[in-house]
């Protein structure tokens, strides 16, 4: 029987991914994606739903907002004078601007409009309030080492991937 998907198996794939609209966010034809199963390093639905399947299977993946960057959050669109951002910093619609929360962590705040002298800054991920269609093939999948097992539970406790 040829290796399946489960946890702290070392997985290749190869996805695209488009919003439910049809818009590209990612072609497959980019560099394939290793990570190691079971340890947070994908959204917790597209993980599942690559258990249990093998090499050379091709799954199509829906996520609805809730499953992977959320809904879009009004609280954290932003308007502020123009005069507030620093000297230098190049400001067009679409630049992103890195900030500072309450507590001083840096927050990323996208540029959605300039109107006179006030700046409009939205700091939900792009992809916030979006359906997400994933095309996943499985390229490989290898025992993990221990090495890379604890490598992978570190950083699945701190980031999803975009």
């Amino acid at each position: 029987m040829s290796a399946r998907i489960e946890k702290h198996k070392r997985v290749s794939i190869q996805y695209s991914l488009t919003t439910a609209n049809g818009v590209p966010i990612r072609a497959a034809a980019g560099k394939a994606v290793h990570y190691v199963h079971g340890c947070g390093s994908l959204f917790p639905k597209l993980e599942a739903a690559l258990e249990g399947h093998g090499v050379g299977e091709v799954l199509h993946v829906r996520l609805l907002p809730d499953d992977a960057f959320g809904r879009r959050n009004t609280e954290l669109l932003h308007e502020a004078p123009l005069a507030d951002i620093p000297a230098g910093e190049e400001i067009a619609p679409g630049r992103i601007l890195v900030g500072q929360d309450e507590d001083g962590n840096a927050v990323n705040f996208r540029v959605t409009a300039i109107d006179d002298d006030m700046i409009k800054l939205d700091a939900n991920h792009p992809l916030a309030g979006e359906t997400l269609i994933f095309e996943v093939e499985i390229q490989s999948i290898q025992n993990a080492t221990p090495a890379e097992i604890a490598e992978a539970e570190a950083a699945g406790l701190q980031t999803r991937p975009e």
